[in-house]
């Protein structure tokens, strides 16, 4: 591991370790403490074969993560039927669109990771299913699972002869920076795959983070589930409360968080009218949870 992180930071990457074999940031401000520095990463690695983190911000990257679908997911569409497939069909619906050959990542739940740089002055940040089935993106406030790292005894491994990451085409800075619409009903699907994401979490990292991953889940799952009744907005910035105080414990991660959150209040019916309420509610509820660390067996 210390091998390929120090090769991601001679690239001019940023770095910050990961649980041994897990996903989750091992460090709690894991963006402002990323990486090149060869002495630190040395020491850092030295004490363990942590998985890598490439933080996305620092290191100007837009990652397109492409996923393979859960037990039980479906588009909706016989033709999509994991990330890159989704993207395949996003190419053909753009016109002039074409993926620019780039650094890939095969990932080892069988996805992909695109890692392209961001251009020059965009600002880019992460989504969760707003540009399609099984396809987010990591960007500044995000981070990708580095070459090398492994999962379950699977490692990430490049995918192409293709080592550096080209720039992100327009077409796509395009699709990522427009806000889509809100949908106007939660509706099923969209429930059952903030769900289903959130059950992988459960299943990964230490008994604590297992358990911290379980309230997350049972919390996005209870707001997702209110539709359009009332009280939607106290029920988000609670969890956001909730959250926080996971976050604030270094048991989740917060960007993590705040895209379950998100998803769970659009699934709601919460944003339609007004945007940024969803953002206004978890930020407020967030901050105040943040100041509250809360372990396992440790009141709410």
């Amino acid at each position: 591991m210390l091998a390929s992180a120090l090769h991601y930071a001679e690239r001019g990457m940023y770095v910050h370790p990961l649980l041994v074999g897990a996903k989750e940031p091992r460090w709690l401000n894991w963006e402002e403490r990323a990486t090149r520095d060869p002495e630190l990463i040395e020491r850092t690695w030295g004490r363990a074969p942590f998985n890598i983190g490439v933080a996305c911000g620092p290191s100007g990257l837009v990652a397109l993560d492409l996923d393979v679908p859960h037990e039980g997911e479906v588009s909706g569409s016989p033709e999509i039927v994991d990330g890159m497939t989704m993207l395949n069909s996003l190419t053909s619906r753009t016109q002039g669109a074409r993926i620019t050959p780039t650094l890939t990542v095969r990932t080892p739940s069988g996805g992909w990771h695109l890692v392209y740089r961001a251009p020059a002055g965009a600002a880019v940040r992460n989504t969760a299913r707003t540009l399609g089935f099984c396809l987010d993106t990591r960007a500044a406030g995000g981070y990708i699972v580095g070459i090398g790292s492994q999962v379950d005894g699977v490692s990430y491994e490049l995918d192409s002869g293709v080592t550096e990451p080209a720039v992100l085409p327009d077409w796509l800075l395009t699709l990522i920076t427009t806000a889509p619409e809100p949908p106007k009903n939660g509706g099923a699907s969209r429930r059952a795959d903030v769900v289903a994401r959130l059950r992988e979490m459960t299943r990964q990292g230490t008994r604590e983070q297992r358990w911290a991953a379980g309230i997350l889940r049972s919390e996005c799952d209870d707001l997702a589930a209110m539709k359009q009744a009332g009280g939607r907005n106290n029920r988000l910035n609670l969890a956001a409360y909730r959250a926080g105080q996971l976050v604030a414990a270094g048991l989740v991660d917060q960007a993590v968080a705040e895209e379950h959150l998100t998803e769970a209040a659009q699934a709601a019916g919460l944003g339609v009218d007004t945007p940024r309420e969803i953002e206004k509610t978890l930020r407020s509820g967030m901050s105040a949870g943040l100041s509250r660390p809360r372990r396992m067996g440790g009141a709410a």
